[in-house]
């Protein structure tokens, strides 16, 4: 069966509703279910369940995961991973601020990448500032296809 679940919807766990919008475990659909592949989302957030960038084939996603909306200011003091800017390396850190107004996060396919609409600034080592968009990066992809229907 095919998930409603589409390329870039943030979605969350279900056992997070309950909790404050700053405080929920989000995740974004980085592969649509198909009879080929299989559901894959990716942490947003470091959350008690998965650390940000770790790429799940979730189980039971009609029964577990909600789409919602995420708004920048709800990822703040979170760990988060960025493309930074510079060096064009992927940091994983604590957001401490974001560039512009508290907007809705979405996301653009960028070669088989997810990079979203929102420029955050995290702490970097040495008390540094690095700064870069929120970033999706989706590899081995061999491991979420579905394997061939045997007789």
């Amino acid at each position: 069966m095919k998930s409603k679940f589409k390329l870039g919807q943030v979605v969350c766990d279900r056992s997070s509703l309950k909790k404050p919008a700053n405080q929920r475990n989000y995740y974004v659909v980085i592969q649509e279910e198909t009879d080929e592949r299989h559901l894959v989302i990716q942490a947003i957030n470091s959350n008690s369940l998965h650390a940000s960038g770790t790429s799940i084939n979730p189980s039971h996603p009609e029964v577990d995961l909600a789409v919602t909306e995420l708004k920048a200011s709800y990822l703040l003091y979170q760990e988060i991973t960025i493309l930074e800017s510079v060096f064009k390396e992927l940091i994983i850190s604590d957001a401490i601020g974001y560039v512009g107004n508290d907007r809705f996060v979405t996301f653009t396919t960028v070669n088989d990448d997810l990079v979203g609409n929102i420029y955050y600034e995290i702490k970097g080592q040495n008390k540094t500032t690095l700064s870069g968009y929120l970033y999706c990066e989706f590899y081995r992809k061999e491991k979420f296809i579905k394997p061939p229907f045997q007789n």
